[in-house]
């Protein structure tokens, strides 16, 4: 069987899974979906998963259980590595009255939802994403320098998509049951017959759009 990973033509030799383990506590492993994926987009990324994890964790809390996982998962590793993560996650911050502002790498944050997306397409359709799509996500929690009208269409693409895929739009939706932590919504034409849209939720506030749009050769 192949990588799930789109474009990747190597054999899926271990299990990645969506979205990472380190995300759920100890002995919660209902959540714990797998695709077949190559040894390069499986281990290569660990790094981006605690980076990303420890980001929406610092984001989202202390809605829900956000600030449980964080004391949970991402805490004992921020010492690893001659404080690697912490380093990480200090590079750039800067104080602000009454709190401490962390800048996000946002192409650790591509790459992660980019890998999380290819998963869940993966295990809805048990194929990977085709080559004609591309990858885009939009992070809606999170304080960007975008201009007014393009801040106007993320806003709107927020709101549209805030709410079940209609019938006809039902591209699949993998088998999440970890609310409180993860929640997945698929809005797409089944067999790819048109672009997806993916909207992930952690925590139930932390929400990330990410556009999977197909491109037709004229």
């Amino acid at each position: 069987m192949s990588c799930y990973f789109q474009g990747c033509a190597e054999k899926g030799t271990t299990k990645e899974h969506i979205p990472p383990r380190s995300f759920f506590p100890e002995g919660e492993r209902l959540q714990l979906l797998t695709v077949k994926s190559c040894k390069v987009h499986n281990n290569d990324k660990s790094t981006n998963d605690l980076y990303v994890l420890a980001q929406i964790c610092m984001n989202a809390s202390p809605s829900n259980r956000a600030r449980e996982v964080f004391r949970e998962k991402v805490v004992p590793q921020l010492s690893h590595n001659n404080n690697a993560l912490r380093k990480l996650l200090l590079k750039g911050s800067f104080k602000i009255p009454g709190g401490v502002v962390y800048p996000v790498d946002q192409a650790r944050f591509d790459e992660f939802f980019t890998a999380l997306s290819c998963g869940l397409i993966y295990k809805s359709q048990r194929k990977p994403l085709p080559p004609e799509y591309r990858i885009g996500h939009i992070y809606h929690r999170l304080i960007s320098n975008v201009d007014a009208e393009r801040q106007a269409l993320h806003d709107g693409i927020d709101h549209y998509y805030d709410q079940e895929p209609l019938g006809i739009m039902n591209f699949g939706k993998p088998d999440t049951r970890n609310e409180r932590i993860y929640t997945v919504d698929i809005h797409g034409l089944p067999e790819f017959r048109s672009s997806i849209t993916i909207v992930h939720k952690f925590f139930g506030v932390f929400k990330v759009t990410s556009m999977l749009t197909r491109f037709i050769a004229p």
